[in-house]
């Protein structure tokens, strides 16, 4: 989190002390347990922003075999490797499986989060958000789901 507000606000500087710290802790973390999750998660993005390209991407393999459904991580892998690494096809190739699972939520942050400005106005992006929107509008949902989304109302 402190790399990305110290990245916000310009501080280059900060954002390295940030990120030596992050990796320094996750690396305390993952000698005692390896497969922990978050510490993959996060030691990946730090190793990105310290532009250590191969072992960030070496961690990020590691995360996905410990959480392969782990929509959370696989987002945040899309951002540090279209925000950090400039990486646009490895970011639109992580970022496949999670548009076929993530909620509406998530689809909207996509839609305006400025980690994935690179990829935005690619068309493979474009495509993917389509199906994704048109997976989770109501008109798709089955029905129970849309009258609990409507509180169980009837709007006619």
């Amino acid at each position: 989190m402190l790399v990305t507000i110290y990245s916000v606000l310009g501080q280059h500087d900060a954002v390295q002390r940030a990120a030596r710290m992050s990796l320094e802790r996750c690396e305390k973390i993952l000698a005692r347990d390896s497969s922990n999750g978050a510490a993959l998660d996060q030691s990946s993005v730090a190793l990105a922003v310290l532009g250590e390209r191969e072992r960030a991407k070496e961690r990020m393999e590691r995360a996905l075999l410990v959480g392969p459904d782990n929509i959370t991580t696989r987002y945040n892998f899309v951002c540090t490797l279209a925000n950090y690494l400039k990486d646009r096809d490895a970011a639109l190739e992580m970022l496949r499986p999670a548009f076929e699972q993530m909620g509406a939520g998530l689809i909207h942050h996509a839609k305006i989060d400025p980690d994935l400005d690179l990829i935005r106005d690619d068309p493979r992006f474009k495509e993917m958000l389509a199906a994704a929107e048109e997976r989770v509008s109501p008109e798709t949902l089955p029905a129970a789901h849309t009258a609990t989304a409507s509180h169980g109302k009837d709007e006619s």
